[in-house]
């Protein structure tokens, strides 16, 4: 008679496992980084992440006046909301540049960790501010 267990070895595989392979210091509760190294990889797409709609310029409503939806829905527009104290404010100065791609920045070891898209997560623009006294 057989066994019922499983006769070859199998990969453990778990969320702290997974989690050595991502981009980020996040916990992969939710699979995401998973499914998108599957996606990667040329896996297969599962029914439940296909989104589907039925909108259309027939059903569409047109959008409040109150300012409660859209883009800059959010008082101040569509900026960074910053706790500043009396006497101070912020000055948007635009966009820095990421730093060239190159293994002299990180090192020739720098692929040996994480995912295939690190340190990509670190290669966007950022935004710059300035916060400064309100002059008098």
């Amino acid at each position: 008679m057989e066994s019922s267990g499983q006769t070859a070895r199998s990969r453990p595989r778990s969320i702290e496992l997974d989690n050595d392979d991502t981009h980020d210091s996040t916990v992969d509760t939710d699979g995401k980084n998973r499914e998108a190294a599957r996606l990667a990889g040329g896996g297969p797409i599962s029914p439940d992440e296909i989104t589907r709609s039925n909108a259309s310029l027939v059903n569409a409503m047109p959008e409040a006046g109150d300012g409660f939806a859209g883009f800059d829905s959010r008082p101040g527009g569509n900026h960074p909301a910053f706790a500043l104290r009396a006497g101070y404010m912020v000055i948007e100065k635009g966009f820095d540049a990421p730093p060239p791609m190159s293994d002299a920045l990180f090192g020739p070891v720098h692929r040996m960790y994480g995912s295939a898209y690190w340190p990509g997560h670190q290669r966007r623009p950022e935004r710059v501010f300035e916060l400064t006294a309100v002059p008098r």
